[in-house]
């Protein structure tokens, strides 16, 4: 069988010796492009196609396999060397234009993405699997750019525009292997030869653009870069191909595919030739020759490509398995192939896996101490054990947070605010009596004051001394009203009720019913002391007889006070300057005798009353 096999090979490579030679293969819209030292050997048709957007090759049929779309279908053709016959391996309706394809030879499986999916299938005939459109093998939350297979792993390999991932070809053991965050990041490719990956990234740096081509190994650690490109616009690059010698991509800007030595130390890219049609970065359509024996010439330890060589073919094997197969620890072989006795630090399967693998966050660097532990140097803006913690996190209270170049956080306070962390508020308790602070134009603290208040500050009372005798407050419509205390009156309370109330010297107050009352002093009586005790009302009424009769009435001269003794007789008290019992003479007498008006009052039996006077 194994003869068979080999006589097929030969006979396949004796057809091949009358094929045109080639490279390097270019898709375009119908048409599978060859060249040769950047020179154009052939150009085959495809007349089922539509669109291929995507091309790979298969070193061991030694045929190129496409994705072709023409809505709602894509399809995924093989085209054959050596008969020049293009076959359909797979149809699938798809709603989107840009589908990658790669493939396993080892497993014999197509591997392709349409938007956030990665599907498989089947093309060996011994398989098992009999889904007619491909079974899904991964789901993810971003947009996939781009896959690619490690044959030797048994890895499949994606990239979106925030990390690469790989897991094993059933999907089980998804890892992120890179996670920096770019502007956009283009199209992945495996190399066996070199055991690493390459990706392309784009950044938007210092008002410039700059596409970088990045390498790392398999597990995402010792990133390189190995070529930038910066320009003034944007670039878009894609269809990234790895052969023996060299790095291929398509920037779509020049439209052009590019070729980049891989082991060259000056990192100078030359554009080979341009093709018009290629004018979508989504696109991934270059593929290499690159053979299985190139690609494992120096990796003895992946069997699953060796078997796929003839033997006639095999390189002569080098003189251990074990060589290059610990990447970090002593190989041994034993019954069942090479085993790995890692490095303090390191572990997995060839001691692959470092201790400081995803230890330190935040871009920093790891490295074990003397007891073998990961210990992290932090990047500027960031501390913890793990470089964790941003020391700008909650730092500024009302600002922007930035380090400077003491590695120290600075804020950047927000209008109205300031202090070391913008903890103060220019308006803090500025505004009394609960107005309103605001700024305004010129960045000056203003008040809107709460009803009852003015000033600047809200700081003045328009009520404060408004009501004389009373409380004061602010109505619904803006205006001032009070409230008077009891015996007090007006819009400002400034009228007392006792207020003039009480005549010829009575004593006001307040009665239970809080109306004014008068005590009125010896000699007047009424309602308000009005009403003198000396009056006879008789003798005002012209001597008509008519009304009471005061003993009182006109008794005492001089100002003197009359009040009646128990008797009910008029009596006075003089003031200083008189005396008499009516207070008619005078202190200080002198010779001249002063004049005396005596009013003489008698009752008559019949109540009636008669006035006389005398001058004296």
């Amino acid at each position: 069988m194994h003869s068979t096999r080999v006589v097929a090979v030969l006979t396949l490579v004796v057809g091949l010796a009358h094929c045109f030679p080639w490279d390097i293969v270019v898709g375009g819209d119908k048409q599978l492009h060859f060249y040769y030292n950047g020179t154009l050997t052939h150009t085959e048709e495809i007349p089922s196609a539509t669109r291929i957007t995507s091309v790979t090759y298969d070193p061991v049929h030694y045929r190129v396999l496409f994705t072709d779309v023409n809505y709602p279908n894509m399809t995924i053709y093989s085209f054959d060397l050596s008969t020049r016959k293009t076959q359909s391996l797979l149809t699938k309706k798809t709603d989107h234009k840009y589908v990658r394809v790669v493939y396993d030879p080892v497993t014999q499986l197509l591997v392709w993405k349409i938007r956030r999916n990665i599907y498989t299938f089947s093309i060996n005939p011994a398989s098992s699997d009999k889904a007619v459109d491909g079974n899904l093998l991964v789901t993810m939350d971003n947009y996939c750019r781009d896959i690619a297979v490690d044959s030797c792993g048994g890895y499949i390999y994606w990239i979106t525009e925030a990390n690469i991932e790989r897991a094993r070809l059933d999907g089980s053991e998804r890892e992120v292997i890179v996670d920096s965050t770019v502007y956009l990041r283009f199209s992945l490719a495996i190399d066996q030869l070199t055991q690493r990956i390459y990706w392309i990234d784009s950044i938007y740096l210092n008002g410039g653009y700059e596409l970088s081509i990045k390498s790392a190994n398999f597990n995402g650690k010792n990133q390189t870069t190995i070529y930038i490109s910066k320009t003034t616009s944007y670039e878009y690059a894609s269809s990234l191909a790895i052969s023996k010698d060299f790095i291929y991509w398509q920037n779509l800007n020049e439209v052009g595919t590019w070729q980049l030595p891989k082991d060259s130390s000056e990192h100078v890219a030359r554009k080979l030739y341009s093709i018009s049609s290629l004018r979508d970065y989504d696109y991934h359509r270059v593929a290499t020759n690159y053979t299985i024996q190139e690609q494992i010439e120096a990796i003895q330890s992946c069997e699953a490509l060796q078997n796929l060589i003839p033997n006639n073919l095999k390189p002569e094997p080098t003189a251990s398995i074990c060589q290059n197969y610990c990447l970090e620890g002593n190989c041994s072989v034993a019954e069942e192939g090479p085993t790995c006795s890692c490095k303090a630090g390191y572990s997995g399967e060839r001691c692959e896996v470092s201790a400081c693998h995803k230890h330190c966050l935040n871009g920093g660097v790891c490295s074990l101490n003397k007891e073998v532990e990961p210990v992290c140097q932090c990047t500027a803006g960031y501390d913890g054990e793990r470089c964790e913690y941003s020391i700008c996190n909650e730092y500024c209270l009302q600002g922007n947070c930035s380090v400077d170049v003491d590695g120290l956080p600075k804020c950047s306070c927000k209008t109205g605010y300031s202090g070391e962390r913008c903890e103060i508020n220019a308006c803090h308790d500025y505004c009394l009596h609960d107005g309103i602070c605001s700024l305004n134009e010129e960045n000056k603290r203003v008040c809107q004051c709460t009803a009852g208040y003015d000033g600047e500050r809200c700081d003045i009372s328009i009520c404060n001394e408004y009501c004389v005798q009373g409380n004061c407050s602010v109505g619904a419509d803006g205006l001032l009203k009070c409230s008077c205390t009891t015996g007090y009156s007006g819009v400002r309370c400034e009228e007392n009720a006792c207020h003039k109330y009480c005549l010829n010297g009575g004593v006001c107050s307040l009665n239970e019913e809080d109306e004014p009352a008068c005590q009125c002093t010896a000699g007047y009586d009424g309602g308000r002391c009005e009403v003198s005790a000396n009056k006879d009302s008789s003798c005002d009424a012209g001597n008509s007889g008519q009304g009471s009769i005061s003993a009182c009435h006109q008794f005492c001269l001089n100002n003197g006070v009359c009040s009646l003794n128990e008797a009910s007789e008029p009596v006075c008290q003089c003031t200083a300057d008189y005396e008499g019992e009516r207070c008619e003479v005078s202190v200080n007498k002198d010779l001249c005798c002063p004049k005396v008006t005596t009013v003489t009052v008698t009752l008559s039996q019949g109540g009636q009353s008669t006035c006389a006077s005398t001058v004296v």
